[in-house]
């Protein structure tokens, strides 16, 4: 008889960032994290965990709401399911709550990491196999002081732990941004990678001058720099610069994507654990 779920709690956890952390859209100084610890009749446990960067400011669930829905409306569906049917606990959830992405990735990733010490296997052995044993991992530089950044910068590419950076821009005057990402490049030389995440601050005629300056100082992508739900805009600056784009907030789905594929757009797409493509399973 395969083990079932016995507990599942949603815990917040408040952790304080190394420095100010700006963006367009607020100033973190601490990130709450909802991490999930689901136990089953066997004793194993199985961790999950949700972030979401600003809180509401951001997007539409905060750490509180993520909690409050596990607590809420998850757990009472899933305490006594067996703990390995993870496909049905997933359509389930999907079939009795619209959204609520982050919540429902945290309590997926409970369920596999559950699963993966169940089996004694690596998480990534249940997906197919890794594809990669190592992959470099982004630094992002959001201090907002151009000095502090370049510091910042330069000692981390001198303790060779990353050579490529993202700055957070968008709250400031467009130039001021511009000045402030071509000084830290001009800094940092070919030596590292400098991209930019505007999260959606900028409307279109914004995006464009700016993508200009930037593609000028030698800015090696602009992740998402009109608002979400603006495709269009994000198609015709991808046909109108080099200067790659990723989209992140636009795409939530497998749907979108191939919305903004199909209607030209060149870019990339952010790949997030939290975004859904359930309704190409199903």
């Amino acid at each position: 008889m395969s083990a079932t779920i016995q507990s599942i709690d949603a815990i917040l956890v408040d952790i304080p960032t190394i420095r100010p952390h700006k963006l367009s859209m607020t100033t973190m100084g601490v990130q709450t994290m909802v991490i999930v610890r689901m136990k089953d009749t066997d004793g194993l446990e199985g961790l999950g965990e949700a972030t979401t960067i600003g809180g509401l400011a951001y997007g539409p669930e905060s750490p509180e709401s993520v909690k409050l829905t596990i607590d809420t409306y998850f757990a009472p569906q899933l305490l006594g399911q067996p703990a390995d049917n993870i496909n049905t606990l997933r359509v389930r959830l999907n079939s009795s709550t619209r959204g609520n992405n982050l919540a429902k990735s945290a309590i997926e990733t409970a369920l596999l990491d559950l699963q993966g010490k169940r089996l004694n296997r690596p998480l990534s052995d249940l997906l197919g196999g890794a594809v990669h044993q190592h992959i470099p991992v982004l630094w992002t530089l959001a201090s907002g002081d151009t000095a502090k950044d370049i510091d910042e910068a330069q000692s981390l590419i001198a303790a060779k732990r990353h050579c490529d950076f993202k700055l957070k821009i968008g709250s400031r005057a467009l130039m001021d941004d511009v000045r402030h990402v071509a000084a830290i490049k001009a800094a940092v030389g070919d030596s590292a990678s400098v991209r930019v995440d505007v999260n959606q601050a900028w409307d279109e005629a914004t995006a464009a001058r700016g993508m200009a300056e930037l593609q000028a100082a030698g800015i090696d992508l602009v992740e998402q720099p009109t608002p979400m739900k603006d495709m269009a805009a994000l198609v015709r600056l991808s046909e109108k610069f080099h200067l790659p784009i990723l989209a992140d907030e636009a795409v939530a789905d497998a749907s979108d994507m191939f919305s903004l594929a199909s209607a030209g757009f060149a870019g990339a797409v952010a790949l997030k654990i939290a975004k859904r493509a359930d309704h190409c399973r199903r």
